[in-house]
């Protein structure tokens, strides 16, 4: 992974009067944001910072805290997060030119419009940080640096393993690498026999399976996979969704491709990391946007007809499957 421009105004101590951190990595954007916090307010609790989650109803208070000279510090920090900054003109973008020197606002959003005025105040004032799903490659790296820092090491075919098993998801990462070192104990390699084991990827990884064999027409596998999501005694209802989830992403993906977007470009708008939209288009490279609008429609009915009681959920699922197979 890169340096982000805050790791190097942290390097340098010098700190920038805005930040905006966005992008479609969750883990990413608390990352960052609690690493400029850590270095700007070091103190946990400081008269020097403030958080909200609203700018309309508190556009006065961010403007008069930040506006007041540090107390018994160097900088004065105002958090704002979770306020859908960039959908409506909350008048922020006239106060950002007038930050003092000795504050620093971050803003945290995962939606922002690049046409803003607040978007543009902030990139000609302060920074903006748009931090999105990783790379495979990137991921890999990640993964290994966090198990090396505990003298732990895994191969990279393991490694690739792990995050095709567990998604993009950094949170979820983090949470089944720190498993697999927990239960490697002693020794000092983590493999697929430990990812398998500790792992939490069983129920929807089958369901992402059971989709790709329905797409390849494999229907023996498609049965097996449903006759163990049975065995481990899985809603009907959540296996389904997970199903249609799953094709609607099929389907924005097509629709994407269809009409020109680069696997990175789609990977932006459906907020999945670029390496697996590429996949997801291998899978579908024989099935057009009709094709997947009349699989959610078997998807869809077939929901309907359980839910209204007129079909047994495991036969509904059972036919289902066979209608999908069909296309």
């Amino acid at each position: 992974m890169q340096k982000q421009k805050a790791d190097l105004d942290i390097e340098s101590g010098k700190f920038e009067k805005i930040y905006l951190i966005t992008g479609n990595e969750p883990y990413l954007l608390s990352l960052y944001r609690d690493k400029l916090k850590k270095a700007i307010i070091p103190e946990q609790e400081s008269l020097n910072f403030a958080y909200f989650d609203n700018i309309q109803d508190n556009l006065e208070k961010i403007k008069d805290f930040a506006d007041t000279m540090p107390f018994f510090g160097d900088r004065r920090l105002v958090i704002i997060e979770k306020a859908s900054a960039f959908k409506k003109d909350t008048g922020l973008a006239d106060y950002v030119p007038t930050i003092p020197e000795s504050t620093t606002i971050i803003i945290v959003d995962d939606e922002t419009d690049k046409r803003s005025r607040l978007y543009k105040a902030i990139q000609k004032t302060g920074a903006v940080m748009e931090l999105n799903k990783l790379s495979m490659q990137d991921l890999k790296i990640f993964v290994v640096s966090r198990m090396k820092k505990v003298s732990k090491g895994i191969t990279e075919k393991d490694c690739e393993y792990l995050i095709e098993s567990v998604g993009d998801d950094l949170n979820t990462i983090v949470n089944e690498v720190d498993k697999c070192i927990a239960y490697a104990g002693d020794g000092n390699a983590v493999n697929r026999n430990i990812i398998d084991t500790v792992c939490s990827m069983q129920v929807e990884n089958k369901i992402f399976d059971m989709v790709d064999a329905i797409l390849q027409h494999k229907g023996d596998v498609a049965y097996r996979l449903y006759t163990d999501l049975l065995t481990l005694r899985e809603n009907s209802f959540a296996i389904m969704a997970v199903i249609r989830n799953n094709y609607n992403r099929l389907l924005l993906i097509r629709e994407l491709t269809d009409q020109g977007y680069s696997a990175g470009e789609i990977a932006g708008r459906a907020k999945m990391a670029d390496w697996l939209v590429k996949k997801q288009i291998q899978k579908i490279r024989n099935y057009d946007s009709d094709r997947l609008k009349k699989a959610l429609e078997v998807i869809v009915n077939t929901e309907f007809s359980i839910k209204t009681g007129n079909i047994g959920e495991q036969m509904g699922i059972e036919i289902m499957l066979a209608n999908l197979l069909r296309l």
